[in-house]
């Protein structure tokens, strides 16, 4: 007779109880359901199940939505609508063939398309979108996250930009035309990205690689003014940055894989340099000037721990040291 631990048979008793807690909260989700029988005559749960019946499942959900599914032989084929919450205007509207979705289209309060997704293969979608109008906003086509083709249109259904084999502009406009963003494409993914204010005003100006900002990321105020330029290696600050308030520089510093690397400079008025401070790896490393009133005060750093300037040099004289040494026996070696 084979033995069971108490640790197993306690696990297994929490699987059982995680189930049934899982089938309970996914009940407590539905109001009401009915089977009914493709020829339109209401049919019990049983009745459904055992004999995979054609027809339709209508389901009330606590939310006011009502989910109408179509189904053969047991696999979802056909239309399956979901209405907006407490309404029977359809919110979206999936078509099945066998169990596979093959077109999904989602509808606003007035029933007028938004956005219809053509599954042309599992891999392969083709995405149109609406204005609020009832005109193409623009036409998709997708392997996977690659961009294969686009054409993106103005309310007057006239070509403003294109995307050919995977290479030219992408652009994203909100139901009221305004554009929100502005993509180059080459070889089907985003190399910039520029989003915007309202009007038009630039906001950000991001370069890509791979998904991942990398090159020198631009923010911009709603005015125009700058905000930030900001220097990026695969999504990591690594280079120098400089930051604004009011249009003015009040901030610059350089990072070397994230982490604050240079000297880190602080302005008023955009020009006058009041703060000058060294950093090595993330610490402050090295002196730290305040400048003010034509004169200066400078305190040392060393591992980001405070030092007299002797104190400093006497570890900076170690520290080559060692490094010659090091240097020197591998040198050997």
């Amino acid at each position: 007779m084979k033995r069971f631990s108490p640790l197993l048979i306690a696990l297994s008793g929490l699987l059982v109880f995680s189930c049934q807690n899982s089938n309970k909260d996914h009940d407590e989700n539905v109001v009401s359901k009915r089977y009914i029988h493709k020829y339109g005559y209401d049919v019990s749960k049983e009745e459904w199940t055992g004999a995979n019946y054609p027809g339709q499942v209508i389901t009330t959900l606590r939310n006011g939505v009502t989910v109408t599914s179509s189904y053969e032989d047991g696999v979802l084929h056909g239309p399956t609508t979901y209405t907006f919450p407490h309404s029977n205007t359809t919110e979206s509207l999936n078509i099945y063939e066998r169990g596979n979705l093959v077109k999904k289209t989602t509808y606003d309060l007035r029933s007028i398309p938004q956005k219809e997704e053509v599954f042309l293969s599992p891999s392969h979608v083709k995405i149109t979108k609406w204005f609020q109008k009832g005109t193409p906003l623009s036409v998709e086509e997708y392997h996977n996250n690659e961009l294969l083709e686009g054409e993106y249109f103005n309310e007057r259904n006239e070509t403003m930009h294109r995307v050919i084999k995977g290479a030219g502009i992408r652009v994203t406009r909100d139901q009221h035309e305004n554009i929100v963003a502005k993509e180059t494409i080459d070889g089907g993914f985003p190399i910039l990205r520029e989003t915007f204010h309202a009007h038009g005003i630039p906001h950000t100006v991001v370069p890509l690689s791979g998904g991942l900002i990398h090159g020198e990321r631009k923010v911009f105020a709603p005015t125009g003014e700058p905000i930030s330029v900001e220097t990026y290696k695969k999504n990591v600050l690594n280079g120098p940055a400089t930051y604004f308030q009011n249009g003015c520089r009040y901030l610059e510093i350089s990072y070397k894989e994230g982490q604050k690397h240079g000297i880190e400079r602080h302005f008023v008025d955009g020009e006058t340099i009041v703060e000058e401070t060294e950093w090595m790896d993330g610490q402050k490393h090295g002196p730290s000037v305040v400048f003010f009133d034509g004169m200066s005060r400078t305190q040392y750093y060393y591992n980001n721990q405070p030092v007299t300037k002797d104190r400093y040099r006497e570890l900076s004289d170690i520290e080559e040291n060692i490094a010659i040494m090091n240097e020197r026996a591998l040198y050997r070696e």
